[in-house]
């Protein structure tokens, strides 16, 4: 009796977890936006490649969260994220990138080269950090 009623709770427990689990929200990784970190959060939803609104970029040689042009409210589509790649031409002079502006002021220097990558276009709404 013991066995069943102990068997019994767990396997209740566990179907909790599994129908909670879905439900709650994750956090991936950083995105910085004017110098600011912000949080993604849920699972990245894939949209129709090239149809992202909002530039973001990752770094492809160094490791960083991404650079995106706006947070929320300003100017923002909901995180529908445009991917730039952005390569660092001499690895050795990589460091931490806050803000767009930056970026394409590294661009205009020769320190970055920066492509646009239409097929890993996605949807991912983020929040402030805190």
């Amino acid at each position: 009796m013991r066995t069943r009623l102990t068997t019994a709770t767990i396997l209740s427990a566990v179907l909790v977890l599994a129908i909670a689990a879905p439900a709650t929200a994750r956090t991936f990784g950083t995105i910085y936006v004017d110098d600011v970190a912000y949080r993604t959060f849920a699972v990245p939803a894939r949209v129709d490649p090239g149809t992202g609104t909002d530039p973001i970029v990752s770094f492809a040689n160094f490791e960083q969260g991404g650079v995106a042009l706006h947070a929320p409210g300003r100017g923002s589509h909901g995180g529908r994220w445009q991917v730039w790649v952005a390569t660092w031409t001499v690895p050795g002079d990589a460091h931490l990138v806050t803000s767009f502006d930056e970026v394409m002021a590294l661009v205009a220097s020769g320190d970055l080269d920066l492509v646009r990558n239409p097929d890993a276009d996605f949807r991912c709404p983020i929040l402030p950090n805190g």
